[in-house]
């Protein structure tokens, strides 16, 4: 009927009738699309609850970014009182999710939206507390305090030509400061940062060990202690001494960081996480190695979307540096991991300092 009706009028105004029919029923498929689940089917939501580790909420102070894998921000959201959330049309593609709260450590995971799915996404994201953080104050070492007054004054000086790099002048300098007071903690540990310099190891080790003897709570020369200890591949001593700096200062993110490293290098992975996650606990912005080094750690332990979150957060803290080339290159090839994959890539591991 449609065909002898148009054969009936004039042929431009035939074409134009046809064009209005076609737009309609075009209208018609696109709402039908829509009602079952949005244009082109193109789009998702997500919604959840963020919760503690037994499943109390956390009633404020939540925040929820969701990033697309290059660094461009989609979605900064709040969850309600009681932690639930929503998050309306997102585009099919592989998004990285991570949410911070106050007292608790930040998570990162990645939404993989582009397994063909219509249903809507439901996530529960659980945050575990960090450990309780006092207020701390800088105090002076325990030898700093009983250090004669010629002794400090030297002990100046040597800090003045080590800030000008005149490493020799440095040196007498810290050696006259020990000769005045042979039990100056911070003097020894100075001369010992020379010495490591020079790769007069021994040297080192026996003054910082003098330096921990006088001062078993000086924290510089516990963690430079470890860190010698840790290049000569003597973990075990290295942890005994690093643990018996925590005992007096549990706040010194350095003893965590040198404890994490001798136990990575003993194979103890799960324990040097643990220490390196505390590092991050106690300082939130670490020198950037640290996030390379808990990426290597993840790798070790199969948690791929993790590692990815922590090189490329070293990646935003030093883009150009030692570690970036390899990461990148890494980066490149790293895949969001997916429950039903058959195998994971093999990833090379990263080197990490071994100090």
């Amino acid at each position: 009927m449609h065909q002898r009706f148009l054969r009936r009028l004039p042929r431009r105004f035939a074409v134009f009738v046809l064009l209005i029919v076609l737009v309609i029923l075009s209208s018609r498929s696109a709402q039908g699309q829509e009602a079952r689940g949005g244009p082109w089917r193109g789009v998702r939501n997500v919604s959840g609850q963020v919760v503690t580790e037994g499943e109390a909420v956390i009633p404020s102070g939540v925040t929820i970014v969701v990033e697309t894998r290059d660094g461009k921000r989609s979605a900064e959201i709040h969850p309600d009182a009681q932690g639930r959330f929503e998050i309306l049309n997102l585009v099919r593609q592989t998004y990285v999710v991570t949410v911070s709260a106050e007292g608790f450590y930040s998570q990162q995971l990645f939404l993989d939206l582009k397994d063909g799915s219509d249903e809507a996404v439901t996530l529960q994201i659980v945050m575990h507390r960090t450990p309780n953080r006092k207020a701390t104050s800088p105090l002076p070492a325990l030898t700093d305090l009983s250090a004669p007054k010629n002794a400090r004054k030297v002990f100046q000086r040597a800090v003045q030509a080590l800030k000008a790099n005149r490493l020799e002048d440095a040196r007498g300098e810290f050696g006259r400061a020990i000769a005045e007071y042979p039990c100056y903690a911070r003097a020894r540990t100075g001369l010992a940062s020379i010495q490591i310099a020079a790769r007069e190891l021994d040297a080192a080790v026996a003054n910082l060990q003098e330096a921990v003897r006088c001062d078993p709570g000086f924290p510089d020369a516990c963690a430079l202690l470890g860190k010698v200890l840790n290049s000569q591949k003597k973990f075990g001593q290295s942890e005994e001494i690093l643990k018996q700096g925590l005992r007096l200062s549990p706040e010194a993110w350095e003893l965590y960081d040198q404890l994490a490293t001798a136990h990575y290098n003993q194979g103890q992975y799960a324990k040097a996480q643990e220490e390196w996650l505390r590092v991050l606990a106690l300082d939130p912005a670490p020198p950037a190695e640290v996030h390379a080094k808990l990426a290597a750690v993840y790798i070790r332990g199969g948690a791929r979307d993790k590692a990815y979150a922590e090189m490329q957060a070293y990646l935003r803290a030093e883009p150009t540096g030692r570690f970036a080339s390899a990461f990148k290159a890494m980066l490149a090839r790293l895949e969001p991991a997916r429950t039903q994959a058959a195998a994971s890539p093999q990833l090379e591991q990263p080197a990490i300092p071994d100090q």
